[in-house]
């Protein structure tokens, strides 16, 4: 990869917005309940969750999906593991289906590729990279990663500026420009463009145990990002998954107790099991989580492994 390409890519970045800044200094915050055990993984769960008055009964999965899966948090501004580096922003490993995919890139190359490396991973196993909307905080460390792997194919809205565009593909790597909703690999898909002046795509896994969404900043909002991925997996099935886990920024860093107290409730009538809000989520939201979602809510930072089996 050229040097002039590498640092048009890194121009082009910190041009971007910041995103979705937080409206009050971050302070750290212990992410592990005390009724758990202080190991920098969390593993849900595999049994199945009952279900409550508030929400409905779990749907039927089907026979094939990804048998099992394992999401790594590479960067956020949430402290989890002591030996990483936190910063604003958000970016998270995928690992089990057919293809390896890093979803966002957070908002510089230096911290999401020391974390990578402090976590022993290895940067060239990525094969895909999904970044969920333009905000530099998502997409700021996309420059570096390509310049240690460009054998990647990148999934970009295709709202971005067509100067990204090229000069990802100047980078080396392929470009897939996503509006609608797109099957990235054997059950994993975007939900396509969504959001009117903000567009986002979130990524949707298909699991034995049900769906898992991934957001980045949910500017469209996390209710609507949930439907679509039903619609999206349930276009091809006889009905849909339950949904099993929700992870990432929920965008509700300014919302009210009473905004957050229906989102939670909306939530929860569309089935879904288990919350892990990181990122823009905001302190109260995460709060508010926990108490409506109890041991179904994983106070999640970088560092921490979320496990889905069967």
């Amino acid at each position: 990869m050229r040097m002039t390409t590498r640092w048009t890519l890194l121009v082009l970045m910190g041009l971007l917005v910041a995103g979705c800044a937080s409206p009050t200094p971050l302070l750290p915050t212990a992410t592990v309940a005390p009724t758990r055990a202080p190991a920098p993984t969390v593993a849900p769960p595999t049994s199945t969750v009952a279900s409550t008055p508030t929400r409905p009964a779990p749907i039927a999965t089907p026979t094939e999906a990804a048998p099992g899966v394992t999401i790594t948090i590479l960067y956020d501004n949430n402290a989890y593991d002591e030996r990483l580096e936190t910063a604003w922003g958000f970016a998270c490993l995928v690992e089990g289906p057919e293809k390896i995919i890093l979803f966002d890139t957070g908002g510089d190359s230096t911290t999401l590729l020391s974390n990578m490396r402090t976590l022993g991973i290895d940067l060239r196993s990525v094969d895909v990279v999904v970044i969920s909307h333009v905000h530099g905080d998502h997409v700021g460390g996309l420059a570096g990663f390509l310049a240690e792997n460009h054998a990647v194919t990148v999934y970009l809205p295709q709202s971005f500026p067509e100067s990204i565009k090229e000069a990802t593909r100047e980078a080396g790597a392929e470009l897939v420009e996503v509006h609608d909703a797109v099957e990235i690999c054997r059950f994993v898909y975007s939900t396509g463009e969504l959001g009117d002046w903000i567009k986002e795509q979130s990524l949707v896994i298909e699991t034995a145990r049900g769906l898992v969404v991934i957001t980045g900043c949910a500017h469209p909002g996390v209710v609507n990002i949930v439907r679509r991925a039903q619609e999206v997996v349930g276009a091809r099935l006889p009905r849909p998954l339950r949904t099993y886990l929700v992870l990432g920024g929920f965008h509700l860093g300014g919302a009210s107790a009473a905004e957050i107290a229906t989102i939670v409730e909306d939530l929860q009538q569309l089935g879904v099991q288990k919350t892990a809000p990181c990122h823009c989520s905001g302190d109260v939201a995460r709060r508010l989580f926990e108490e409506a979602y109890g041991e179904d809510f994983y106070p999640v930072g970088v560092g921490s492994r979320l496990e889905v089996r069967e």
